[in-house]
């Protein structure tokens, strides 16, 4: 369905019963869309309403300028969908770069009951140093060379077809291993997305700008914090300096995973979703 926020047309996927309590996805990149986490998380369909969103000038919403696009706009864009749905309670669950978006919520907006910070960083120079550091360490040297090229390529993408291909030669660094069967299974699905390749060059020209570890402590509802014990990008490190800051969070790392944790380890992954809202009961959150 499409809904207008702020003058501007948002594609969101609903999944499962308006009944049951509303959780808006935010998918990573920038550049992609919702399918990056579609059908993926649609085994939490039975607990909540869920809303895969295509965020602002990606995916099937309105393209914009890339210049206007920031976390801080994707987090006030958040909290427009829940007004122009009438949302009165809504949770938010955001992975890779969405978790950047998600955690920019969490600090400026602060309207959800609870957030799951999925694979995510709260600063972009920190989050760079870790890549450079991990891809000095990442074998075979074929695959490295692979990596590096896609992230230099990363500004320069033109084409839906760029993306496409950056995010294949990409894939390898934030999967654990490549002869796992999740990875074997991610390379050969129907690659659906809608790629918005002037939103990610935009944005990696200018090296990811987001710095919130100033400002975690204003984060007051129940936040998950989720990494992968091998992630390469956004590591254990900056899983932990998150959860430092933030008093409301718990922290889970997930062993023999990477960045793509709710593939490699699904089981664990979306029971440890669970077990958060288990504890932080929704029908208690005001």
């Amino acid at each position: 369905m499409e809904v207008m926020v702020d003058g501007i047309s948002l594609f969101v996927k609903p999944v499962g019963s308006e009944k049951n309590h509303p959780l808006i996805l935010l998918h990573g990149g920038p550049g992609l869309d919702h399918t990056e986490l579609h059908p993926y998380f649609d085994v939490l369909a039975d607990w909540f309403w869920l809303l895969y969103l295509d965020q602002r000038g990606q995916g099937r919403s309105e393209r914009v300028d890339p210049r206007t696009l920031t976390p801080s706009l994707f987090a006030k864009d958040v909290t427009g969908l829940a007004t122009a749905l009438d949302l009165k309670r809504y949770a938010v669950l955001g992975h890779s770069y969405g978790a950047i978006v998600a955690l920019a919520h969490a600090i400026e907006q602060r309207g959800a009951t609870h957030y799951v910070i999925s694979h995510g960083a709260a600063s972009g120079k920190k989050l760079m140093r870790d890549v450079q550091a991990s891809l000095q360490q990442f074998e075979p040297v074929e695959l490295r060379d692979q990596v590096i090229r896609s992230w230099e390529s990363e500004p320069y993408v033109a084409t839906p077809e760029d993306c496409a291909e950056v995010i294949r030669m990409q894939m390898p660094f934030h999967f654990a291993r490549v002869d796992s069967e999740a990875y074997r299974a991610f390379m050969e699905r129907p690659d659906e997305t809608i790629y918005a390749p002037e939103v990610l060059a935009y944005t990696a020209s200018q090296e990811y700008p987001l710095e919130f570890e100033s400002r975690l402590k204003r984060v007051s509802r129940p936040t998950l914090i989720v990494s992968g014990l091998l992630d390469r990008a956004c590591t254990p490190r900056a899983a932990q300096e998150m959860h430092t800051g933030i008093q409301a969070s718990e922290l889970v790392i997930l062993a023999d995973a990477a960045h793509m944790s709710y593939l490699e380890q699904p089981d664990a992954y979306f029971s440890a979703v669970r077990n958060f809202f288990a504890r932080h009961p929704l029908a208690t959150e005001s």
